[in-house]
């Protein structure tokens, strides 16, 4: 598996399916809200990102109106996909997937490994969106769905009469109308000591 040497995990190069799966079953419903466009201030102003990917330096994007959905697609939403289409990603192909290493839940003799630039992410024989830990583990309908790749979720889009958010379009959501601030909420990560985000601790 080819890695990005940038911020945290490794990324599978992919190339997209050919053939695109039609739906034949109603696509789940999708929330959205709609943002209004304009300029914005892209990349990281603290000087903590990486160059290589594209977080410095800081630049001006503008960005025509558009809508994002409330949530990532869930686990239940990516099932309804794979079952009306009988479509196999990338990790069940390929049977393994990178797994944060507190999290393995595979015999030691799936683990296959860990890429040196990124240590805290295993290589785990039959990790995938069924099994999101490995293969003593088992997917819950709410959660988002990962262990997909680029081509996957193109797929899933296709299917489901979607597209994905460019990397500008998300960024520009996730700052939440707040520029320049370290998170989408401010610049402290615990406010009132309250956990936001998930950063590895739990």
């Amino acid at each position: 598996m080819q890695t990005s040497m940038g911020c945290c995990v490794p990324v599978a190069r992919v190339q997209p399916s050919a053939s695109l799966p039609e739906p034949a079953a109603v696509p789940p419903r999708h929330e959205q809200v709609l943002l209004p466009g304009g300029e914005f201030q892209m990349g990281d102003a603290f000087g903590e990102g990486y160059p290589a990917d594209g977080e410095q330096p800081v630049h001006t994007v503008r960005i025509k109106p558009f809508g994002i959905d409330v949530t990532t697609v869930t686990v239940a939403m990516f099932r309804t996909f794979v079952d009306d289409t009988a479509y196999v990603t990338v990790a069940e192909r390929d049977g393994h997937s990178a797994v944060f290493h507190l999290a393995v839940a595979a015999a030691r003799s799936d683990v296959l490994g860990a890429d040196p630039g990124v240590p805290w992410w295993l290589d785990v024989r039959g990790a995938d969106w069924r099994h999101p830990h490995g293969p003593l583990s088992a997917a819950e309908n709410d959660h988002p769905v990962v262990h997909v790749s680029w081509g996957d979720a193109v797929a899933y889009c296709a299917w489901a009469g979607r597209r994905l958010p460019t990397e500008a379009e998300w960024e520009y959501a996730a700052r939440g109308g707040l520029p320049g601030r370290r998170f989408a909420w401010g610049d402290e990560l615990t406010p009132g000591g309250m956990w936001l985000c998930n950063i590895w601790q739990g």
